[in-house]
């Protein structure tokens, strides 16, 4: 069996003036940690799930990193940094607010904006770097620090999908919510594996 934890950490700054030539993509991926959001992700590094943990992978973004570093010292682990699990690209906003452009691309995947990524492409990008993990990482137990929308489009996947009474897309797996359409503080879904074919999904925290 191969576990995998997708881990996701909400509590970042939002008080970050940039220059105005400062494009939004660069913007994000420079989004660091609030000081909560490394209380919490000290605290998850202690988290009972996570200390057999073989393997560290997480996207570029310093948020991500900056998350993944207390497991990865605890466990004297690497962090190995890869692309694939970077959030979604926005692309061209112009008027239009981001709250608005998730909406529209929850309620349909191929939606995109230009320049940017629908959510089939980035389940597509998510899946493609889970099966190489699952190949190169069998029987390993995995924790892949990443972001929410790439976590909910890679669980779209093998989850039943449904909206809250908001329009914010939900996803079921056996009946059991993993994801609720709210994304605050930090997130852990597990997935078990036997071989590439699915076993389990569960959110612990």
């Amino acid at each position: 069996m191969t576990t995998i934890y997708l881990i996701n950490n909400g509590f970042t700054m939002n008080n970050l003036n940039f220059p105005d030539s400062e494009s939004l993509s660069n913007r994000r991926e420079k989004r660091i940690l609030s000081i909560i959001g490394e209380e919490e992700s000290r605290k998850l590094a202690q988290d009972v799930n996570l200390q057999k943990v073989n393997s560290i992978y997480s996207s570029d973004y310093v948020m991500s990193i900056g998350t993944a570093k207390y497991l990865a010292q605890n466990l004297e682990l690497d962090i190995n940094i890869r692309e694939e699990l970077g959030e979604r690209v926005l692309g061209n906003l112009g008027d239009k607010k981001i709250r608005m452009v998730n909406e529209m691309q929850e309620n349909d995947f191929d939606y995109k904006l230009s320049g940017g990524e629908s959510l089939n492409d980035v389940k597509r990008r998510m899946l493609k770097f889970l099966h190489k993990v699952l190949r190169e990482d069998e029987g390993k137990i995995i924790a892949m620090f990443t972001h929410n929308v790439a976590i909910t489009s890679l669980l779209s996947e093998f989850c039943d999908k449904g909206f809250n009474l908001d329009n914010r897309l939900i996803l079921n797996f056996q009946d059991h919510a993993i994801v609720d359409g709210t994304w605050e503080g930090i997130k852990v879904i597990e997935m078990t594996f036997d071989k590439t074919d699915l076993v389990n999904i569960e959110r612990i925290k």
